[in-house]
Order: structure tokens, then C-alpha cells, then sequence
């Protein structure tokens, strides 16, 4: 099976140079790229997600480690910059790898075995995820079934998670990563390092914070909030709402 991959870098010849090392690999594939990175969001988050994502730091409108906070839960980030800087918190978005522009096809190799094992494992033929899924937490310390549909918001405390559902929470030791992993990409944003957050849920938001069906308010992190709020623009179609344009 072949690993598709999506470039996004507001530089037109590093998309160039990296389009040859993509062509020239066994078992890649390039679905598309852009130079916009508002644009690219709406391409990855709809259909099917790639499942590696190559990702410029320093980009107009929306910088690529707030683009990584949005999809870090269903593609795997490799960001390629020329700035050293940000690799901590390159690293803090779970990204796979950091290279430093000008890139050899050397180093790319390199990345590339670093992360086949990951790609192998975390990207399955569709369907590749249930829309249920069990976790450990409760009474008897016992298997509990999840629906997903049925979570309103997931938020983690120290080293374990709260899996807040419409009548219950669920209490299970986990990762955010961890649970991230079996949830649908559509439908599901991380919105802060703390909180992932159901999008049929919410009931409205400003800039830095959300409010849920049932009141709860969660905050938008700093580093998430250019790119939830552009991701749930491009839910409105055309922009119709209420039967008018």
C-alpha cells in the first residue's frame, strides 16, 4: 500500500523540490499540495486525510504549527523550515520529524525510514476506524464499549483522560494521542493541549472559547485557534445558513 502525502509550504520551489522526492520514493504517493495553507486545511480535513503531511513553520495566515494542532490526530506531521527555533514545539504537536531546509534527498530518506513502522501501523485500508472502541476505566477496572458519536468532549488530567459522554464520564488512563487515534477525523478537533472537542456538540464560541450543548465552556488554545476556526468556516458550504446567503 502506498503512504499518500500532501505538502504545504508557501514557498512554490520547495513544493518542487519536495514533489521529486516524494516521486522518487517506492510507496509514496502525492495526492496534492498547496502553497495557502487556509486551503490546504479544507483539503486534508475533508475526504480522505493523507497520511503524512509535509509542513512549512513560518507561513502567512496560518502558521504550520497551528495547522499541525488540527491535524495531528489523523495525518503524521514532518515539518520541513528552515528555522531551528521551532522544533520544540514542532515536537510538542507531535510531529514525526523536523528537517531543516535545504533538504538532501538524503535526509528525506532518512525521515522516511524513521517513520515507515509509524505510517505501517497508524494508517490502515479503511475503514480504519470503528465507530466505537473500548478503553479500560469504572467499576472492576473493566472493559467499557465507546461510542464515538455519543462523546461530547475529552479532556486529560495529569497522565489519564476524562471521556465525558451525554449521560456519563468515563474515567480510563490514556493519552489525548492515544484516544485521537481512535476517533473518526471528521467531526472531532483538538481546540488545546487539554481538550478535544465533538463539533455537533457545540452550541457557539468566541476566539479563545467554546460553549457546549450542555453549558460546559472549554478554551481554545493559543496555538489551535486560527485553524479550528477556519475549519468549522468551511463546514458552511457557500456560506447558506438558515436559507439565506
Amino acid at each position: 500500500m502506498n503512504h499518500t502525502c500532501y505538502i504545504v509550504d508557501d514557498e512554490a520551489h520547495a513544493i518542487r523540490i519536495l514533489s521529486e522526492f516524494i516521486s522518487r520514493t517506492p510507496g509514496l504517493e502525492l495526492i496534492g499540495s498547496s502553497t495557502n495553507p487556509l486551503q490546504a486545511l479544507e483539503a486534508v480535513s475533508s475526504g480522505n486525510p493523507p497520511h503524512l503531511i509535509f509542513l512549512d513553520v513560518d507561513m502567512p495566515a496560518l502558521s504550520g504549527l497551528e495547522f499541525a494542532g488540527l491535524v495531528n490526530s489523523y495525518s503524521t506531521v514532518i515539518f520541513t523550515t528552515a528555522y531551528r527555533e521551532y522544533a520544540l514545539d514542532a515536537f510538542e504537536q507531535q510531529a514525526m520529524d523536523y528537517i531543516l531546509k535545504p533538504i538532501s534527498y538524503e535526509r528525506f530518506l532518512q525521515s522516511i525510514e524513521k517513520i515507515r513502522a509509524h505510517l505501517h501501523v497508524r494508517h490502515l485500508p479503511a475503514p480504519a476506524v470503528e465507530p466505537f472502541f473500548f478503553v479500560k476505566g469504572g467499576a472492576g477496572n473493566k472493559f467499557i464499549r465507546i461510542d464515538a458519536a455519543d462523546i461530547t468532549h475529552i479532556t486529560a488530567a495529569s497522565n489519564y483522560i476524562e471521556i465525558y459522554l451525554q449521560e456519563q464520564k468515563i474515567l480510563t488512563y490514556m493519552s489525548l494521542g492515544e484516544v485521537a487515534a481512535k476517533l473518526p477525523a471528521a467531526g472531532f478537533s483538538r481546540i488545546h493541549k487539554s481538550h478535544i472537542v465533538n463539533h455537533h456538540f457545540i452550541k457557539s464560541l468566541t476566539y479563545g472559547q467554546l460553549t457546549l450543548n450542555d453549558d460546559m465552556k472549554l478554551p481554545i488554545g493559543r496555538v489551535y485557534r486560527k485553524a479550528f476556526h477556519q475549519l468549522l468556516k468551511s463546514s458552511f458550504r457557500g456560506g447558506k445558513q438558515n436559507g439565506r446567503t
